[in-house]
Protein backbone atom coordinates (compact mmCIF):
# COMPACT_ATOMS: atom_id res chain seq x y z
CA UNK A 1 0.00 0.00 0.00
CA UNK A 2 2.82 2.34 0.85
CA UNK A 3 4.52 1.67 -2.51
CA UNK A 4 1.28 2.31 -4.38
CA UNK A 5 0.77 5.58 -2.51
CA UNK A 6 4.32 6.68 -3.31
CA UNK A 7 3.79 5.83 -6.98
CA UNK A 8 0.57 7.86 -7.06
CA UNK A 9 2.32 10.76 -5.34
CA UNK A 10 5.15 10.75 -7.89
CA UNK A 11 2.66 10.55 -10.73
CA UNK A 12 0.70 13.50 -9.33
CA UNK A 13 3.87 15.53 -8.92
CA UNK A 14 4.89 14.71 -12.50
CA UNK A 15 1.51 15.80 -13.87
CA UNK A 16 1.60 19.00 -11.80
CA UNK A 17 5.09 19.75 -13.01
CA UNK A 18 4.11 19.17 -16.63
CA UNK A 19 1.08 21.44 -16.27
CA UNK A 20 3.20 24.15 -14.61
CA UNK A 21 5.86 23.87 -17.32
CA UNK A 22 3.23 24.12 -20.07
CA UNK A 23 1.67 27.15 -18.38
CA UNK A 24 5.03 28.90 -18.15
CA UNK A 25 5.73 28.08 -21.79
CA UNK A 26 2.38 29.47 -22.92
CA UNK A 27 2.90 32.63 -20.85
CA UNK A 28 6.39 33.17 -22.31
CA UNK A 29 5.04 32.51 -25.82
CA UNK A 30 2.60 35.37 -25.38
CA UNK A 31 5.52 37.72 -24.78
CA UNK A 32 8.01 36.19 -27.21
CA UNK A 33 6.90 33.42 -29.56
CA UNK A 34 10.43 32.16 -30.47
CA UNK A 35 11.50 32.11 -26.82
CA UNK A 36 8.32 30.33 -25.77
CA UNK A 37 8.64 27.71 -28.49
CA UNK A 38 12.29 27.25 -27.63
CA UNK A 39 11.35 26.71 -24.00
CA UNK A 40 8.57 24.23 -24.80
CA UNK A 41 10.72 22.23 -27.20
CA UNK A 42 14.18 22.69 -25.74
CA UNK A 43 13.64 21.96 -22.06
CA UNK A 44 12.17 18.44 -22.56
CA UNK A 45 15.03 17.59 -24.91
CA UNK A 46 17.48 18.95 -22.34
CA UNK A 47 15.90 16.77 -19.63
CA UNK A 48 16.16 13.66 -21.83
CA UNK A 49 19.80 14.43 -22.68
CA UNK A 50 20.60 14.96 -19.01
CA UNK A 51 19.05 11.59 -18.14
CA UNK A 52 21.13 9.92 -20.88
CA UNK A 53 24.25 11.77 -19.74
CA UNK A 54 23.87 10.43 -16.21
CA UNK A 55 24.21 6.93 -17.68
CA UNK A 56 26.95 7.79 -20.20
CA UNK A 57 28.51 11.24 -19.53
CA UNK A 58 29.98 11.64 -23.01
CA UNK A 59 26.41 12.14 -24.30
CA UNK A 60 26.43 15.58 -22.63
CA UNK A 61 29.69 16.54 -24.34
CA UNK A 62 28.54 15.32 -27.76
CA UNK A 63 25.16 17.09 -27.41
CA UNK A 64 26.92 20.32 -26.47
CA UNK A 65 29.11 20.07 -29.57
CA UNK A 66 26.12 19.41 -31.83
CA UNK A 67 24.33 22.48 -30.41
CA UNK A 68 27.23 24.85 -31.16
CA UNK A 69 25.41 26.46 -34.15
CA UNK A 70 22.81 27.84 -31.71
CA UNK A 71 25.46 28.97 -29.23
CA UNK A 72 25.61 32.56 -30.46
CA UNK A 73 22.10 33.39 -29.20
CA UNK A 74 22.43 36.33 -26.82
CA UNK A 75 21.09 36.04 -23.28
CA UNK A 76 20.74 38.58 -20.44
CA UNK A 77 23.73 39.62 -18.32
CA UNK A 78 26.10 39.71 -21.33
CA UNK A 79 25.90 35.93 -21.70
CA UNK A 80 25.44 33.69 -24.72
CA UNK A 81 23.67 30.36 -24.97
CA UNK A 82 26.95 28.53 -25.61
CA UNK A 83 28.27 29.52 -22.16
CA UNK A 84 25.11 28.32 -20.43
CA UNK A 85 25.23 25.04 -22.36
CA UNK A 86 28.91 24.58 -21.43
CA UNK A 87 28.09 25.11 -17.75
CA UNK A 88 25.18 22.66 -17.95
CA UNK A 89 27.44 20.11 -19.65
CA UNK A 90 29.99 20.38 -16.86
CA UNK A 91 27.25 20.04 -14.24
CA UNK A 92 25.79 16.95 -15.97
CA UNK A 93 29.20 15.27 -16.10
CA UNK A 94 29.81 16.15 -12.44
CA UNK A 95 26.47 14.59 -11.50
CA UNK A 96 27.41 11.47 -13.46
CA UNK A 97 30.75 11.27 -11.68
CA UNK A 98 29.02 11.48 -8.29
CA UNK A 99 26.89 8.52 -9.31
CA UNK A 100 29.98 6.55 -10.30
CA UNK A 101 30.00 7.08 -14.09
CA UNK A 102 32.87 8.46 -16.16
CA UNK A 103 36.40 8.53 -14.81
CA UNK A 104 38.54 10.54 -12.45
CA UNK A 105 40.33 13.44 -14.11
CA UNK A 106 43.62 12.58 -12.46
CA UNK A 107 46.81 14.44 -13.32
CA UNK A 108 46.67 16.28 -16.65
CA UNK A 109 49.58 18.56 -17.57
CA UNK A 110 47.49 20.34 -20.19
CA UNK A 111 44.66 21.09 -17.78
CA UNK A 112 47.20 22.23 -15.20
CA UNK A 113 48.71 24.66 -17.71
CA UNK A 114 45.21 25.86 -18.57
CA UNK A 115 44.58 26.55 -14.88
CA UNK A 116 47.60 28.87 -14.93
CA UNK A 117 46.01 30.78 -17.80
CA UNK A 118 42.77 31.20 -15.85
CA UNK A 119 44.62 32.22 -12.69
CA UNK A 120 46.52 34.89 -14.64
CA UNK A 121 43.20 36.28 -15.87
CA UNK A 122 41.83 36.40 -12.32
CA UNK A 123 44.94 38.20 -11.08
CA UNK A 124 44.85 40.67 -13.97
CA UNK A 125 41.28 41.58 -12.99
CA UNK A 126 42.68 43.15 -9.82
CA UNK A 127 44.16 45.98 -11.92
CA UNK A 128 41.48 46.11 -14.60
CA UNK A 129 40.36 49.31 -16.32
CA UNK A 130 36.91 47.72 -16.88
CA UNK A 131 36.16 45.47 -13.93
CA UNK A 132 32.73 44.30 -15.09
CA UNK A 133 34.04 43.23 -18.51
CA UNK A 134 37.05 41.55 -16.91
CA UNK A 135 34.88 39.60 -14.49
CA UNK A 136 32.64 38.49 -17.35
CA UNK A 137 35.73 37.30 -19.23
CA UNK A 138 36.95 35.46 -16.15
CA UNK A 139 33.58 33.70 -15.88
CA UNK A 140 34.01 32.63 -19.51
CA UNK A 141 37.49 31.32 -18.67
CA UNK A 142 36.17 29.34 -15.70
CA UNK A 143 33.27 27.88 -17.69
CA UNK A 144 35.66 26.90 -20.49
CA UNK A 145 38.05 25.26 -18.04
CA UNK A 146 35.14 23.37 -16.45
CA UNK A 147 34.09 22.19 -19.92
CA UNK A 148 37.61 20.95 -20.72
CA UNK A 149 37.74 19.06 -17.42
CA UNK A 150 34.28 17.62 -18.11
CA UNK A 151 35.49 16.24 -21.45
CA UNK A 152 38.29 14.38 -19.68
CA UNK A 153 35.93 13.03 -17.01
CA UNK A 154 33.28 12.00 -19.56
CA UNK A 155 35.55 9.92 -21.80
CA UNK A 156 35.86 6.75 -19.76
CA UNK A 157 36.20 4.56 -22.86
CA UNK A 158 38.16 5.10 -26.03
CA UNK A 159 34.96 4.88 -28.01
CA UNK A 160 33.77 7.90 -26.01
CA UNK A 161 36.52 9.94 -27.68
CA UNK A 162 35.05 9.10 -31.09
CA UNK A 163 31.52 9.99 -29.91
CA UNK A 164 32.63 13.40 -28.65
CA UNK A 165 34.68 14.00 -31.81
CA UNK A 166 31.75 13.17 -34.10
CA UNK A 167 29.58 15.58 -32.12
CA UNK A 168 32.05 18.35 -32.89
CA UNK A 169 32.13 17.34 -36.57
CA UNK A 170 28.32 17.63 -36.82
CA UNK A 171 28.19 20.89 -34.90
CA UNK A 172 31.02 22.34 -36.97
CA UNK A 173 29.27 21.36 -40.18
CA UNK A 174 26.25 23.35 -39.02
CA UNK A 175 28.37 26.39 -38.22
CA UNK A 176 30.13 26.32 -41.60
CA UNK A 177 27.07 25.33 -43.62
CA UNK A 178 25.31 28.55 -42.63
CA UNK A 179 27.26 30.40 -45.35
CA UNK A 180 25.28 28.52 -48.01
CA UNK A 181 22.04 30.27 -47.03
CA UNK A 182 22.98 33.38 -49.05
CA UNK A 183 25.20 34.27 -51.99
CA UNK A 184 27.64 37.06 -51.10
CA UNK A 185 27.90 40.10 -53.36
CA UNK A 186 31.57 40.86 -52.83
CA UNK A 187 32.92 44.36 -53.46
CA UNK A 188 36.68 44.78 -53.33
CA UNK A 189 38.77 47.92 -52.92
CA UNK A 190 42.48 48.67 -52.70
CA UNK A 191 43.54 45.45 -54.45
CA UNK A 192 41.16 43.36 -52.31
CA UNK A 193 42.80 44.42 -49.04
CA UNK A 194 39.34 45.71 -48.16
CA UNK A 195 36.33 43.60 -49.23
CA UNK A 196 32.73 44.46 -48.37
CA UNK A 197 29.78 42.05 -48.01
CA UNK A 198 31.88 39.09 -46.97
CA UNK A 199 29.74 36.26 -45.53
CA UNK A 200 29.65 35.85 -41.76
CA UNK A 201 27.33 32.86 -41.24
CA UNK A 202 26.20 32.79 -37.62
CA UNK A 203 29.13 34.95 -36.50
CA UNK A 204 29.55 38.69 -36.13
CA UNK A 205 32.36 39.11 -38.66
CA UNK A 206 33.99 37.15 -41.48
CA UNK A 207 37.30 36.59 -39.68
CA UNK A 208 35.43 34.69 -36.97
CA UNK A 209 33.77 32.54 -39.62
CA UNK A 210 37.16 31.94 -41.22
CA UNK A 211 38.76 30.75 -37.98
CA UNK A 212 35.83 28.43 -37.28
CA UNK A 213 36.11 27.00 -40.80
CA UNK A 214 39.87 26.46 -40.45
CA UNK A 215 39.39 24.62 -37.16
CA UNK A 216 36.60 22.41 -38.49
CA UNK A 217 38.43 21.72 -41.76
CA UNK A 218 41.47 20.35 -39.92
CA UNK A 219 39.39 18.44 -37.38
CA UNK A 220 36.90 16.93 -39.84
CA UNK A 221 39.56 15.89 -42.35
CA UNK A 222 41.41 14.07 -39.59
CA UNK A 223 38.26 12.32 -38.42
CA UNK A 224 37.35 11.37 -42.01
CA UNK A 225 40.68 9.55 -42.32
CA UNK A 226 40.32 7.97 -38.87
CA UNK A 227 36.82 6.69 -39.60
CA UNK A 228 37.80 5.44 -43.06
CA UNK A 229 40.71 3.46 -41.64
CA UNK A 230 38.37 1.98 -39.02
CA UNK A 231 35.99 0.92 -41.85
CA UNK A 232 33.15 3.14 -40.63
CA UNK A 233 32.20 4.35 -44.07
CA UNK A 234 29.03 6.25 -43.16
CA UNK A 235 30.79 8.27 -40.46
CA UNK A 236 33.69 8.91 -42.82
CA UNK A 237 31.26 10.36 -45.37
CA UNK A 238 29.75 12.62 -42.69
CA UNK A 239 33.24 13.89 -41.85
CA UNK A 240 34.03 14.41 -45.55
CA UNK A 241 30.85 16.48 -46.01
CA UNK A 242 31.75 18.57 -42.96
CA UNK A 243 35.25 19.08 -44.42
CA UNK A 244 33.78 20.27 -47.74
CA UNK A 245 31.46 22.73 -45.97
CA UNK A 246 34.37 24.01 -43.91
CA UNK A 247 36.52 24.47 -47.02
CA UNK A 248 33.77 26.45 -48.77
CA UNK A 249 33.28 28.63 -45.69
CA UNK A 250 37.03 29.15 -45.33
CA UNK A 251 37.42 30.28 -48.95
CA UNK A 252 34.35 32.52 -48.94
CA UNK A 253 35.32 34.18 -45.66
CA UNK A 254 38.30 35.78 -47.44
CA UNK A 255 40.05 35.75 -44.08
CA UNK A 256 43.77 35.76 -44.74
CA UNK A 257 44.59 34.94 -41.13
CA UNK A 258 42.26 31.95 -41.24
CA UNK A 259 43.84 30.79 -44.51
CA UNK A 260 47.24 30.86 -42.83
CA UNK A 261 45.85 29.06 -39.80
CA UNK A 262 44.24 26.39 -41.98
CA UNK A 263 47.48 25.72 -43.85
CA UNK A 264 49.47 25.42 -40.61
CA UNK A 265 46.79 23.16 -39.12
CA UNK A 266 46.88 20.85 -42.13
CA UNK A 267 50.68 20.70 -41.94
CA UNK A 268 50.44 19.69 -38.27
CA UNK A 269 47.84 17.09 -39.21
CA UNK A 270 50.14 15.55 -41.81
CA UNK A 271 52.89 15.35 -39.19
CA UNK A 272 50.74 13.84 -36.42
CA UNK A 273 48.18 11.55 -38.04
CA UNK A 274 49.49 8.19 -39.20
CA UNK A 275 48.27 7.49 -42.71
CA UNK A 276 47.19 11.08 -43.36
CA UNK A 277 49.96 12.16 -45.70
CA UNK A 278 48.81 10.50 -48.91
CA UNK A 279 45.06 11.29 -48.75
CA UNK A 280 45.69 14.84 -47.57
CA UNK A 281 48.24 15.54 -50.28
CA UNK A 282 45.83 14.18 -52.89
CA UNK A 283 43.00 16.37 -51.58
CA UNK A 284 45.16 19.48 -51.33
CA UNK A 285 46.55 18.95 -54.81
CA UNK A 286 43.04 18.59 -56.24
CA UNK A 287 41.88 21.75 -54.45
CA UNK A 288 44.95 23.71 -55.59
CA UNK A 289 44.54 22.65 -59.23
CA UNK A 290 40.85 23.55 -59.12
CA UNK A 291 41.64 26.97 -57.69
CA UNK A 292 44.31 27.68 -60.30
CA UNK A 293 42.03 26.57 -63.14
CA UNK A 294 39.25 28.77 -61.76
CA UNK A 295 41.48 31.84 -61.64
CA UNK A 296 43.06 31.27 -65.05
CA UNK A 297 39.84 30.31 -66.84
CA UNK A 298 37.87 33.34 -65.66
CA UNK A 299 40.33 36.19 -65.13
CA UNK A 300 37.73 38.80 -66.02
CA UNK A 301 35.17 37.83 -63.40
CA UNK A 302 35.10 39.89 -60.24
CA UNK A 303 34.92 36.79 -58.05
CA UNK A 304 38.12 35.18 -59.29
CA UNK A 305 39.93 38.53 -59.26
CA UNK A 306 38.95 39.18 -55.66
CA UNK A 307 40.16 35.78 -54.48
CA UNK A 308 43.41 36.07 -56.40
CA UNK A 309 44.11 39.62 -55.19
CA UNK A 310 43.21 38.69 -51.64
CA UNK A 311 45.59 35.75 -51.71
CA UNK A 312 48.42 37.76 -53.24
CA UNK A 313 48.07 40.47 -50.56
CA UNK A 314 49.34 37.94 -48.01
CA UNK A 315 52.73 37.93 -49.76
CA UNK A 316 52.87 41.57 -50.86
CA UNK A 317 51.94 42.95 -47.44
CA UNK A 318 49.52 45.49 -48.92
CA UNK A 319 47.09 47.18 -46.52
CA UNK A 320 44.11 49.41 -47.04
CA UNK A 321 44.32 53.04 -45.84
CA UNK A 322 41.66 52.18 -43.24
CA UNK A 323 43.67 49.37 -41.68
CA UNK A 324 43.64 49.89 -37.90
CA UNK A 325 46.14 47.19 -37.08
CA UNK A 326 49.35 49.28 -36.78
CA UNK A 327 47.71 51.59 -34.25
CA UNK A 328 46.23 48.62 -32.39
CA UNK A 329 49.65 46.96 -32.18
CA UNK A 330 51.27 50.14 -30.90
CA UNK A 331 48.49 50.56 -28.35
CA UNK A 332 49.04 47.02 -27.07
CA UNK A 333 52.77 47.62 -26.69
CA UNK A 334 52.06 50.80 -24.73
CA UNK A 335 49.61 49.01 -22.44
CA UNK A 336 52.19 46.31 -21.77
CA UNK A 337 54.68 49.03 -20.91
CA UNK A 338 52.26 50.65 -18.45
CA UNK A 339 51.47 47.38 -16.62
CA UNK A 340 54.01 44.77 -17.69
CA UNK A 341 53.14 42.04 -15.16
CA UNK A 342 49.32 41.95 -15.00
CA UNK A 343 48.22 44.12 -17.93
CA UNK A 344 45.11 46.28 -18.17
CA UNK A 345 42.65 43.48 -17.34
CA UNK A 346 40.91 40.75 -19.38
CA UNK A 347 38.75 42.26 -22.15
CA UNK A 348 39.77 45.75 -20.98
CA UNK A 349 41.94 46.72 -23.95
CA UNK A 350 39.44 49.21 -25.32
CA UNK A 351 38.68 50.72 -21.90
CA UNK A 352 42.37 51.21 -21.20
CA UNK A 353 42.87 52.92 -24.56
CA UNK A 354 39.87 55.19 -23.94
CA UNK A 355 41.36 56.24 -20.60
CA UNK A 356 44.59 57.36 -22.21
CA UNK A 357 46.81 54.34 -21.72
CA UNK A 358 47.23 54.20 -25.51
CA UNK A 359 47.82 57.61 -27.06
CA UNK A 360 46.23 56.75 -30.40
CA UNK A 361 42.82 58.25 -31.06
CA UNK A 362 41.83 55.69 -33.69
CA UNK A 363 42.61 52.71 -31.44
CA UNK A 364 39.91 53.69 -28.94
CA UNK A 365 37.28 52.13 -31.17
CA UNK A 366 39.21 48.85 -31.42
CA UNK A 367 38.21 46.01 -29.10
CA UNK A 368 41.55 44.15 -29.22
CA UNK A 369 45.06 44.29 -30.63
CA UNK A 370 44.32 42.08 -33.69
CA UNK A 371 47.00 39.62 -32.54
CA UNK A 372 46.32 36.90 -29.98
CA UNK A 373 49.64 37.25 -28.21
CA UNK A 374 49.66 41.06 -28.16
CA UNK A 375 46.09 41.11 -26.88
CA UNK A 376 46.88 38.70 -24.05
CA UNK A 377 50.04 40.69 -23.29
CA UNK A 378 48.15 43.98 -23.13
CA UNK A 379 45.29 42.60 -21.04
CA UNK A 380 47.03 39.99 -18.85
CA UNK A 381 50.64 41.12 -18.98
CA UNK A 382 53.74 38.97 -19.02
CA UNK A 383 52.08 36.53 -16.63
CA UNK A 384 49.28 35.88 -19.13
CA UNK A 385 51.65 35.51 -22.09
CA UNK A 386 53.79 33.06 -20.12
CA UNK A 387 50.71 31.02 -19.21
CA UNK A 388 49.49 31.06 -22.83
CA UNK A 389 52.85 29.97 -24.25
CA UNK A 390 53.12 27.29 -21.56
CA UNK A 391 49.67 25.94 -22.46
CA UNK A 392 50.56 25.83 -26.16
CA UNK A 393 53.88 24.12 -25.42
CA UNK A 394 52.34 21.51 -23.12
CA UNK A 395 49.60 20.82 -25.67
CA UNK A 396 52.19 20.33 -28.42
CA UNK A 397 54.19 17.98 -26.19
CA UNK A 398 51.11 15.88 -25.38
CA UNK A 399 50.16 15.63 -29.06
CA UNK A 400 53.69 14.50 -29.95
CA UNK A 401 53.65 11.92 -27.16
CA UNK A 402 50.35 10.55 -28.43
CA UNK A 403 51.88 10.22 -31.89
CA UNK A 404 55.07 8.65 -30.53
CA UNK A 405 53.11 6.09 -28.50
CA UNK A 406 51.42 4.83 -31.66
CA UNK A 407 54.69 4.84 -33.63
CA UNK A 408 56.36 2.66 -31.00
CA UNK A 409 53.45 0.23 -30.80
CA UNK A 410 53.04 -0.36 -34.57
CA UNK A 411 55.35 -1.47 -37.33
CA UNK A 412 55.62 -0.48 -40.99
CA UNK A 413 55.07 2.76 -42.80
CA UNK A 414 52.57 5.28 -41.50
CA UNK A 415 51.14 5.58 -44.99
CA UNK A 416 50.76 1.85 -45.59
CA UNK A 417 47.26 0.88 -46.59
CA UNK A 418 47.69 -2.44 -44.81
CA UNK A 419 48.66 -0.86 -41.48
CA UNK A 420 46.14 -1.41 -38.65
CA UNK A 421 43.99 1.56 -37.61
CA UNK A 422 45.47 3.79 -34.93
CA UNK A 423 43.99 3.80 -31.41
CA UNK A 424 41.09 6.21 -30.95
CA UNK A 425 43.15 8.52 -28.76
CA UNK A 426 45.79 8.97 -31.47
CA UNK A 427 43.37 10.00 -34.22
CA UNK A 428 41.32 12.35 -32.04
CA UNK A 429 44.53 13.80 -30.58
CA UNK A 430 45.86 14.62 -34.05
CA UNK A 431 42.52 16.19 -35.03
CA UNK A 432 42.35 18.36 -31.90
CA UNK A 433 46.02 19.37 -32.12
CA UNK A 434 45.66 20.37 -35.78
CA UNK A 435 42.60 22.51 -35.02
CA UNK A 436 44.37 24.15 -32.08
CA UNK A 437 47.41 24.77 -34.31
CA UNK A 438 45.11 26.66 -36.68
CA UNK A 439 44.01 28.83 -33.75
CA UNK A 440 47.61 29.51 -32.69
CA UNK A 441 48.73 30.34 -36.25
CA UNK A 442 45.74 32.59 -36.96
CA UNK A 443 46.51 34.33 -33.67
CA UNK A 444 49.78 35.63 -35.09
CA UNK A 445 47.86 37.99 -37.39
CA UNK A 446 44.40 38.27 -35.84
CA UNK A 447 42.34 37.70 -32.67
CA UNK A 448 38.89 36.12 -32.90
CA UNK A 449 38.59 34.27 -29.60
CA UNK A 450 36.53 37.07 -28.07
CA UNK A 451 33.62 35.40 -29.83
CA UNK A 452 32.00 33.11 -27.22
CA UNK A 453 31.37 30.23 -29.64
CA UNK A 454 34.98 30.19 -30.86
CA UNK A 455 36.35 30.61 -27.35
CA UNK A 456 34.25 27.76 -25.97
CA UNK A 457 35.04 25.55 -28.97
CA UNK A 458 38.74 26.10 -28.27
CA UNK A 459 38.24 24.92 -24.69
CA UNK A 460 36.41 21.87 -26.03
CA UNK A 461 39.41 21.05 -28.22
CA UNK A 462 41.75 21.50 -25.25
CA UNK A 463 39.58 19.06 -23.32
CA UNK A 464 39.71 16.51 -26.15
CA UNK A 465 43.50 16.75 -26.37
CA UNK A 466 43.81 16.40 -22.59
CA UNK A 467 41.44 13.42 -22.65
CA UNK A 468 43.54 11.71 -25.32
CA UNK A 469 46.72 12.21 -23.31
CA UNK A 470 45.03 10.89 -20.18
CA UNK A 471 43.71 7.88 -22.12
CA UNK A 472 47.16 7.12 -23.51
CA UNK A 473 48.73 7.10 -20.05
CA UNK A 474 46.06 4.99 -18.30
CA UNK A 475 44.93 2.36 -20.84
CA UNK A 476 46.73 -0.40 -22.78
CA UNK A 477 47.33 0.27 -26.45
CA UNK A 478 44.48 -1.80 -27.84
CA UNK A 479 42.00 -2.50 -25.02
CA UNK A 480 39.30 -0.25 -23.61
CA UNK A 481 38.14 -0.40 -19.95
CA UNK A 482 35.26 -2.74 -20.78
CA UNK A 483 37.48 -5.35 -22.36
CA UNK A 484 36.90 -4.66 -26.04
CA UNK A 485 39.42 -3.70 -28.66
CA UNK A 486 39.30 -0.10 -29.86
Amino acid sequence: MTGAMALERHRALGIAGAVLFAAVGIWVSGRSLPLGLGLLLGVPVLILLTAAALRRPVVAVAAFAVLLPAGGIALPMAMNLVQVLAALTAMAVLAARISGRGRAIGWSPLLAASVLLVVSALLSSLTSFALSRSLTMCVNYLVGLALAAAVVAATARRSDLLVAAMGLVVGGAGLCGAVLTSVPNLEARYHATLVDNRPVGTFAQPNELGLCAAMILCFSLAMAIVMWRRRRTALSVVCAVASALALVALVLSLSRGAWIGGIVGLAVLIALLRGARRPLLICLTAVSVTAVVFVLAAPATSGSSIFADRLSSIFTGERSPYDERPAAWAGAVQQMGQSPLLGSGPAAYQAAAAQGVAQFTDVRQVDHAHVLYLTVGAEQGALGVAALVTTIGVGAREALRNRAAVTHSTSGSGDSASAPPEPAYSGVSAAAAAALAAVSAQGVVDYSLRNPVLGTMTWLLIGLLAACARTRSTMPDDVDPEGGRT
